[in-house]
């Protein structure tokens, strides 16, 4: 009797599963055959693409420098012996003295003060260290030594021995002074140490973990035609059931490989950037560092990086300007023009081109022109992607949870459940979408909850009503069905039979809703950054750069980002309606 009534529990779960199998089956084959689906989808991957591997692309970040930094080595060099005598004005200082002079907000103690000026010499000794040739640094090895006894001994209460340490720190300190003064790498015939150039990766260590673990994950996305083709080739055997039951390893597999690059990379390198704009390339035009091997991004300008003299200059592969030799613009809306009124003639600033970035006059200096402070607009267009398409993708996810949820429950339970719930769609269906998120943006403080994080959590708190109609549509119509019966003749819970028989059935059109949902989040984030309760300034995106200028003039500004916008939401669509036709044949055209 127990057998029986066991296998007739796993009856309805068996036949459920395997409907929803053969279902999603052929729905996956009608998408592969979808020759439009094929070619949204390839370009929805590009603009993801685009938009994670933005910081490899465009940096103002060299992916490797191999260089002496000398204005950092002239600067620990020069300030070296005027730190050692404030060190031995340290050591002599009674500790009483010490803290009678100390602020009355500081809390250092005697020791934490002496360890301080420790760390001070040290750390200019340590950055000499870095640039000096191996045979020069002896005399900075002794100075370290006799910093450290001075200290040492002064906080074992020594006082005569840390005085006679320090006197000799500083002597040294002359000496260091004296004879490893960095060679002028302009200036040939001035005497110095050359310095030798060291080897790092700024904009590698620059990236974040979660950085990382998109582009491991997106790099098996792109790549997935080929190396899932090989697998089902070479361990599956082509057998269509092995390959069937391996789809859930297969993407288990990469998401665990982009969990672990991404968490071993929090725990090793742990990149992050304190500041928008780095001073690689300035440092490198002014020769305050002297590169042996520099390697830059495709594009070598930052996201947040301006352009002095450039401001609102049209596409540069156009001959629509031209500056001269000296950097000020000779042909083109950058020429200066005196002011209608006073007629004074502005002084123009000059365009300055710095290291690894292309000629003045290059075709290829700014595809899509700069914006109003000489931001280069392709590269915040790559960055932009990054805001626009997450902002769609989590906020379409958001709503598309809470509307099946809710349209699951109110379509399951029916009666008093489904009439409450159904009031409440309608409640929020009377108010305009967007005019509510505004209203709801326009309450919240950017200081207390990011714009970004606001723009998704409205998003999918508001939009999530026409999800929830759908799922109750699919829930009330599946509700009927043989094998929902059993379960629930077999006692098995509303939520097991709701979740794991019921919903795998009834996500076609819930499906179709969220591709779509995507597409509007997008456009929902545009017009909010276009009115202003986007993303903050320097962050970019689509909606924030149509904003910053509405003069025909700039027409590159609008139309570019705007262009974009379009071939985003019109993919959706498609892929949308392909997902559509793949579900229910019958709504073909």
């Amino acid at each position: 009797m127990t057998e029986q009534a066991g296998s007739e529990s796993v009856a309805p779960a068996a036949a459920a599963r395997a409907y929803s199998k053969d279902y999603w089956d052929q729905v996956f084959e009608q998408l592969s055959r979808h020759k439009t689906f094929q070619v949204a989808m390839a370009i929805l991957a590009l603009m993801y693409a685009s938009a994670i591997y933005a910081p490899l692309i465009a940096n103002d970040r060299p992916y490797v420098l191999e260089a002496a930094n000398y204005d950092e080595y002239g600067q620990a060099h020069r300030t070296l012996y005027p730190v050692t005598l404030g060190l031995g004005r340290r050591v002599k200082m009674e500790e009483s003295e010490y803290l009678d002079d100390r602020p009355a907000e500081s809390t250092q103690t005697y020791a934490e003060a002496l360890e301080s000026e420790r760390q001070a010499a040290l750390d200019r000794v340590e950055t000499m260290r870095i640039y000096l040739p191996e045979e020069r640094r002896a005399e900075l090895d002794a100075y370290s030594a006799a910093v450290n006894a001075a200290i040492d001994q002064r906080i074992a209460g020594d006082v005569e021995a840390a005085t006679a340490s320090t006197e000799e720190a500083k002597s040294l300190a002359k000496t260091v002074r004296a004879d490893l003064a960095a060679a002028d790498p302009n200036d040939a015939e001035k005497a110095g140490v050359p310095l030798v150039g060291q080897r790092t990766y700024p904009l590698i260590e620059a990236l974040g973990w979660g950085e990382v673990f998109f582009m491991v994950l997106w790099a098996f996305v792109l790549g997935w035609p080929f190396w899932n083709k090989l697998v089902n080739v070479v361990f599956l055997k082509r057998d269509r059931v092995r390959i069937r039951k391996a789809r859930r390893a297969k993407w288990a597999i990469v998401i665990g490989v982009s969990v672990v690059a991404g968490v071993g990379w929090k725990l090793t390198i742990d990149g992050s950037t304190t500041f928008n704009v780095s001073p690689y390339k300035s440092s490198l035009t002014e020769g305050q560092i002297v590169a042996t091997n520099v390697v830059f991004p495709p594009i070598a300008i930052g996201f947040a990086e301006t352009s002095s003299g450039e401001y609102f200059r049209p596409p540069t592969w156009k001959d629509y300007s031209e500056i001269s030799e000296e950097g000020y613009y000779v042909r083109g809306p950058g020429v200066p023009e005196p002011d209608p009124i006073t007629g004074v003639l502005p002084e123009p600033a000059p365009v300055k081109v710095k290291y690894g970035e292309p000629a003045r006059n290059a075709a290829g200096r700014h595809w899509l022109g700069t914006d109003n402070l000489g931001r280069d607009m392709l590269v915040r267009a790559l960055y932009g992607g990054r805001i626009s398409l997450s902002v769609g993708l989590v906020s379409a996810a958001i709503l598309v949870l809470v509307g099946t949820f809710i349209g699951a429950l109110a379509g399951y339970f029916g009666g008093f459940v489904d009439m409450a719930l159904s009031r409440l769609i309608e409640l929020l269906l009377c108010f305009p979408a967007f005019f509510l998120i505004l209203m709801v943006m326009a309450f919240i403080d950017p200081n207390v909850v990011p714009p970004i994080i606001a723009i998704v959590v409205v998003i999918g708190l508001v939009r999530w009503t026409g999800v929830a109609r759908l799922a109750r549509a699919e829930f009330l119509k599946l509700r009927e069905q043989e094998f929902v019966i059993a379960a629930q003749a077999l006692g098995l819970s509303p939520l097991r039979t709701i979740f794991r028989h019921i919903l795998p059935n009834a996500m076609g059109p819930i499906l179709v809703s969220g591709a779509f949902s995507v597409a509007a989040g997008i456009l929902t984030e545009s017009g909010l950054s276009f009115l202003g309760f986007g993303v903050t300034e320097p962050i970019p995106s689509w909606g924030a750069l149509v904003n910053v200028s509405r003069n025909p003039e700039h027409w590159w500004v609008i139309l570019f980002p705007g262009l974009l916008i379009f071939i985003t939401v019109s993919c959706y669509n498609l892929v949308g309606e392909a997902i559509r036709d793949a579900v229910d044949p019958r709504l073909k055209d």
